[in-house]
């Protein structure tokens, strides 16, 4: 997958900016607070349909202006043109120019993984961080998830409601729960699955980024006992009935897939109790990089990659290791206060970003 070229109208600082893009190595200089990191923002947006950095779209729109465009030419086995339009009573999203009724029939079509130094807050933030990262990358490449993800919290949204009734309807309760098992065990499914794809890489990719022998795995803190047994459905009957009168005296669903979790751990121990900030980041680095082969292995295609200020955090080989591991399989827009030594050695165009304008350089030489 390919970005072949991107613009913005009135998207944060950017006034107006056109990018044509390296197919394999672009990097973005420039001082902070110029506007490096919303230009990416833009093709995660692209991606996901929003924002990674906040949850209200308007704050996306230059400020004096009603709505922001922003859009990208994606080359796949086919070319297709993606445009966002965000205004303040909503968004407006397109594929090929012909806007699209549901969300579902544009997230994915760009897919990218981002890297930014904040991600290793995932460690640290509450399970709805984890799960929130794990629901959209199963979605980005699984329509299907989406619309049981979608299913499933319309019902919990009817059977907290009913809950909180004075007595509530016994019946309406049986249905709702049944209803939620079915959705419940194809989420469970997906993200068994996924957890089976991120370990088969991860460990691997840490032991070569870090060069410690050292084994990284991503746990599925399943609502039941056994999530990869067939007996998925009978398993979470079970569950909402021995949870019944906890959550009807609690007034709210106790249990179930949106209470649910992902232990990172190394050596067989949670990652939060003994790892130092250097294996934090290289644990996160290393689950960004599997997320790359497993959507490979799931699409036939390979994601674009974005690292947002990530060299500066790494040490010189770590950075090197990282940079030659990434040449060639992905396209990848990295950015940078600088360009690094080492870089002017390959190939690559850059792009130095100053107050929300963009000017191309000549680049690397390879």
């Amino acid at each position: 997958m390919i970005i072949q070229k991107s613009w913005m109208r009135n998207f944060r600082n950017y006034e107006k900016a056109e990018i044509v893009w390296n197919p394999e190595m672009n990097l973005i200089t420039g001082r902070n607070a110029q506007g490096k990191t919303n230009l990416l923002e833009s093709l995660v947006y692209l991606s996901l349909s929003k924002s990674f950095r906040t949850s209200t779209d308007t704050l996306l729109i230059k400020s004096g202006h009603e709505h922001a465009e922003i859009g990208c030419i994606v080359e796949e086995e086919r070319q297709r043109r993606l445009d966002a339009v965000i205004h303040g009573k909503g968004k407006t999203l397109m594929v090929n120019r012909s806007p699209v009724k549901k969300s579902s029939d544009f997230v994915g079509i760009l897919n990218v993984i981002l890297f930014s130094p904040d991600d290793l807050g995932i460690f640290n933030d509450a399970p709805r961080e984890r799960r929130r990262i794990m629901n959209q990358e199963i979605a980005k490449i699984s329509v299907s998830y989406l619309h049981a993800m979608n299913r499933y919290q319309n019902l919990l949204r009817n059977r907290n409601a009913l809950l909180k009734e004075y007595r509530p309807d016994t019946g309406y309760l049986d249905t709702l729960d049944e209803q939620m098992t079915a959705e419940s065990a194809a989420i469970i499914r997906q993200r068994s699955k996924f957890i089976r794809g991120i370990n088969r890489y991860i460990s691997d990719l840490y032991k070569e980024l870090s060069g410690d022998s050292i084994d990284v795995t991503v746990h599925y803190s399943c609502c039941i006992e056994d999530p990869e047994a067939e007996d998925i459905e009978s398993q979470l009957r079970k569950m909402y009935e021995s949870g019944r009168q906890r959550d009807l005296d609690q007034s709210v669903s106790s249990t179930g897939v949106h209470r649910e979790d992902l232990i990172f751990e190394i050596n067989g121990r949670n990652l939060i109790m003994t790892a130092s900030q250097g294996q934090k980041r290289m644990a996160v680095l290393a689950f960004k990089m599997a997320l790359l082969k497993y959507i490979r292995s799931e699409t036939g295609h390979d994601p674009v990659l974005l690292l947002d200020d990530v060299l500066s955090e790494l040490d010189l080989t770590r950075q090197e290791k990282l940079i030659d591991m990434v040449t060639g399989p992905y396209q990848c827009m990295i950015t940078s206060a600088e360009v690094p030594e080492f870089l002017k050695r390959k190939k690559f165009n850059e792009y130095a970003v100053s107050a929300g304008e963009i000017r191309m350089t000549a680049g690397g030489m390879g």
